[in-house]
């Protein structure tokens, strides 16, 4: 008998399935037309395809960027063979392993259709089990899934209709779909069902079985719950049961978490189940509650993936929002850095050309993280840009840009900001709302420049704010910099903090702009780690006077 060839597929995070390699070339690759789709940015978009000839299976590069390997040899063409490890790229990507196994449903299929009409229930079940099996498996849809389940379930019963009715987000419990003997699809829920009992499996988390006696005309259970002159009815609960893993040990969860219930009734006749039908319906139960989660689950990916999207979207506008070239000039010099976080944040930086030669240099944070503060981000630098060219007393710059914010902002929202200005002469005023206070390095001191304190930016509608101003000498540096950096956390959740930092700026070996912004940014770089970035990182550093 030929063997049927597979692959388990091993994701980046541990979830294992099986494939069925169906047709030859059978193609793997990240582009979505391909028979094997893996979503890893190492892995190229046609990255790699298993042919059929007459000696077997014969796996093929296709030109990939990071290679293919099997049992951790690269290769171009290979011979596979059952067992055989292949990898995409890089060795913590996709794993593959290629299986060849006894044939199982498609040629089950054929042989027990050969039996379908046979007496014996447990050939007919046995054959209406693996039909369903088969769909579940191939059907690509799940309202094809989901209308095959019913389909069975009425097959299985003789019951002259089915309702099928599932949970969405809040909980509640909606009609999905209904089907009926020798009609098509039901499009709307109709409404002389039995409630009562769809309720009742509901709350019991069990099937509900109300069969009328041909005799009495009772039901068996005398609940009086069957409504709309119906013989009888089947309600089945559609369960996920939930697994723990401890210990390396699969243990069974406390409870299970109802998905659906599947209904089924009769009206013309008596309905009636033998105990392996009612074990056969609760195996399709199952398997149609399984495909109902991966259906759920799928659909949750899927939205964190356009998430996770818009989000690099988001962070991609956010940092071409920034200077593209910082200034040049013949006495000063500045170096500028924002590296974001994994999600987008509220980090934004700005050098501003101001008349007389001077320059502004600001540094904001605001509040939060995610696509509110990026937004805000980006209305603070456009509002600054515009208020701080009319060139006002900084006092003034910053109590229009704090009304601005109060007034179209949420009040739980805030930012805070340090902005200077440098004058040709060495005169450097500089206000700071709420934001981290710079750091002086003047000859071989470094002193922080903590006056004046000021609250946030967005907080209070009217707020006087007060700025100041130092002389600098040739040689000297402001370093500016957002809360990211003494806040950045190491595997133990330790803080980076400004003593750290200081202790950087004083031993840095050259006192150049790009020379402290460097040894700073690699400094944070060897205390973090491997540890993921907790917030955004933005650095400014002004040296006065002429360029080194």
């Amino acid at each position: 008998m030929i063997k049927s060839p597979h692959l388990q597929v091993r994701d980046t995070s541990g979830s294992t399935r099986e494939v069925e390699i169906h047709r030859f070339p059978f193609t793997m690759g990240r582009q979505g037309e391909n028979d094997l789709v893996m979503l890893d940015g190492r892995v190229s978009r046609n990255h790699a395809r298993v042919v059929q000839d007459g000696d077997g299976y014969l796996l093929e590069d296709l030109g990939s960027r990071h290679g293919t390997y099997v049992n951790g040899e690269r290769v171009s063409t290979c011979r596979l063979k059952s067992g055989d490890r292949i990898s995409l790229g890089v060795a913590d990507a996709y794993t593959l392993i290629f299986v060849l196994r006894d044939p199982e449903l498609p040629e089950l299929l054929e042989q027990f259709e050969k039996v379908a009409e046979s007496p014996a229930p447990q050939l007919q079940h046995l054959s209406l089990l693996l039909q369903m099996a088969h769909k579940l498996v191939r059907a690509p849809v799940l309202e094809e899934v989901l209308t095959a389940l019913v389909d069975a379930a009425l097959s299985l019963t003789g019951a002259e209709r089915g309702l099928l009715f599932l949970q969405d987000a809040s909980g509640q419990l909606q009609f999905r779909l209904g089907r009926a003997q020798g009609i098509s699809t039901l499009l709307s829920s109709p409404g002389d069902y039995s409630e009562a009992i769809v309720q009742k499996v509901v709350q019991t988390g069990r099937e509900e079985l109300m069969l009328e006696e041909g005799a009495t005309g009772h039901t068996a259970q005398e609940t009086r719950t069957l409504q709309g002159g119906a013989c009888g009815v089947v309600a089945v609960p559609l369960a996920k049961l939930p697994v723990l893993e401890m210990g390396g040990e699969t243990m069974g969860g406390p409870e299970p978490e109802l998905l659906g219930v599947l209904y089924l009734e009769s009206r013309s006749h008596a309905t009636s189940l033998t105990g392996l039908d009612r074990q056969v319906l609760q195996t399709l139960a199952v398997e149609g509650a399984t495909v109902i989660e991966n259906a759920r689950l799928l659909r949750l990916r899927r939205q964190q993936e356009r998430i996770q999207h818009e989000l690099a979207l988001a962070r991609n506008i956010q940092q071409s929002l920034l200077p593209r070239q910082l200034p040049t000039s013949d006495t000063f010099e500045v170096e500028a850095s924002s590296l974001p976080s994994r999600t987008v944040g509220g980090d934004y930086y700005d050098v501003l050309s101001l008349p007389g030669g001077r320059y502004g240099f600001g540094v904001a944070d605001v509040s939060g993280k995610g696509l509110p503060a990026a937004m805000m981000a980006a209305s603070l630098q456009g509002a600054f840009a515009a208020v701080a060219a009319g060139d006002l007393r900084l006092g003034d710059t910053f109590a229009r840009i704090n009304a601005f914010l109060c007034e179209r902002t949420p009040p739980e929202m805030f930012a805070t900001m340090f902005y200077g200005v440098l004058s040709r002469d060495g005169t450097f005023d500089y206000i700071s709302a709420g934001h981290n206070p710079p750091f002086l390095l003047r000859r071989d001191t470094v002193v922080e420049l903590r006056e004046p304190s000021n609250p946030p930016l967005g907080l209070f509608p009217v707020v006087t704010y007060e700025s100041s101003a130092i002389q600098l000498a040739s040689g000297d540096l402001i370093v500016i910099f957002s809360d990211g950096l003494p806040e950045a956390l190491d595997l133990s959740d330790e803080f980076f903090g400004e003593a750290r930092l200081k202790e950087l700026l004083a031993e840095c070996p050259a006192r150049t702009a790009t020379c402290i912004s460097d040894y700073v940014l690699e400094g944070v770089r060897k205390f973090v780690g491997s540890a993921p970035a907790s917030d955004d990182l933005t650095l400014v550093v002004v040296r006065y006077g002429p360029p080194s």
